[in-house]
């Protein structure tokens, strides 16, 4: 078994990064790799960026990333679509004989791991490597198990279709891994600490795996699920109970569950909880203000939709994806507690026959 050891401080220090990661730079090259999965922190490219530094040290013949579950199956994400007749024997069952699966339901530790190295002899000769492996032309491969969330690594892996990787081409990406490990522990703290959201303004917010368990929160979520009075526990039961995805607290503020994407790379076909401010309830420094509960980037949005911008100019303008400008207008709209771009406009309306605008 060749397993890189644990690390326990996951901040990015380039210095540590030896001279064969510098002299195995390729494509992009390993500077410019960094730099672009550094921008995407908080992205939902951020893993693909990651295994685009991966394949600036190494050659391979495929990048992917697999979330491998102390408690369940693995889960591919990247990429999003795979063969079936590679991905059918595997979800059938044959995961339970992958020596990756293994190490992190025995071990669980955060490491960069060759498959050459941890499988036993015997595996060479499994259904495993006979209908798995030589399906997806697999010969070695390379795991990076980067930290948990919720006892699950998202896992960057690397195959080689012939041959297997050297002692050198292992080490390399092992003297990477600190800054790896960094990059995706930074990510992390972006997703949560932000809310995935926009404006740095922290709301309670918390991750949920596909069977709804707790994998991550923030401290303003924990500190109002410790609030006796903040009825945050009951709504959750709420939710839980009616299948509905909001719920109302009793300060007016609304629980808001929403799903997550199958390549979301933390918890993939999750649920994210988020605590929004009702529009009935919300404070307003100028009771004639209808804008003032909105963030500066959801004001822009509704300032050129009522322009008669569409999604793709409004995105264009304001230099951000169109998923982007879509996710800021349904949280505009919750605030609002409108639905269309019709009651967006009803309401602008309205706000003028009150103020004689």
């Amino acid at each position: 078994m060749n397993v890189h050891s644990p690390v326990r401080n996951y901040v990015p220090n380039p210095g540590q990064i030896r001279s064969e990661v510098r002299n195995g730079m390729a494509g992009l090259g390993f500077s410019t790799a960094i730099g672009r999965a550094s921008a995407a922190i908080g992205d939902d490219v951020f893993y693909d960026r990651l295994l685009e530094v991966i394949a600036s040290l190494v050659e391979a013949d495929a990048f992917s990333l697999v979330r491998y579950s102390s408690s369940g199956a693995p889960d591919l994400i990247i990429p999003r679509e795979i063969r079936s007749e590679v991905a059918a024997p595997y979800a059938s069952g044959l995961y339970t004989l992958d020596p990756f699966h293994d190490y992190w339901r025995s071990v669980g530790s955060p490491a960069v791991c060759s498959l050459r190295r941890l499988a036993p002899a015997e595996m060479w000769k499994s259904r495993y490597a006979l209908e798995f492996l030589r399906a997806a032309s697999i010969s070695d491969e390379i795991a990076v198990f980067l930290p948990p969330i919720g006892g699950a690594s998202p896992t960057l892996v690397v195959d080689r279709a012939v041959g297997e990787f050297g002692a050198a081409e292992l080490a390399t990406i092992e003297n990477a891994f600190p800054l790896l490990a960094g990059l995706h522990d930074a990510h992390l703290k972006a997703i949560i600490s932000h809310g995935l959201a926009a404006d740095a303004t922290e709301k309670p917010l918390r991750l949920l795996d596909r069977r709804g368990d707790e994998l991550a929160a923030n401290s303003a979520w924990r500190r109002l699920v410790a609030d006796p009075r903040g009825g945050l526990v009951e709504a959750l039961v709420e939710l839980a109970s009616t299948g509905n995805t909001k719920a109302l607290l009793p300060d007016g503020r609304l629980v808001v569950r929403s799903a997550l994407g199958a390549d979301f790379g933390a918890a993939p076909g999750g649920q994210c909880d988020q605590v929004e401010v009702s529009a009935m309830h919300a404070p307003r420094a100028d009771p004639n203000d209808w804008l003032s509960i909105l963030t500066n980037r959801e004001r822009q949005i509704v300032e050129l939709t009522l322009e008669g911008h569409p999604i793709a100019s409004i995105a264009d303008r304001l230099g951000v994806k169109r998923g982007t400008v879509k996710n800021h207008r349904l949280r505009l709209y919750q605030k609002l507690d409108i639905t269309t771009e019709r009651e967006l406009f009803l309401t602008y309306v309205q706000h003028l026959r009150v103020t004689g605008a």
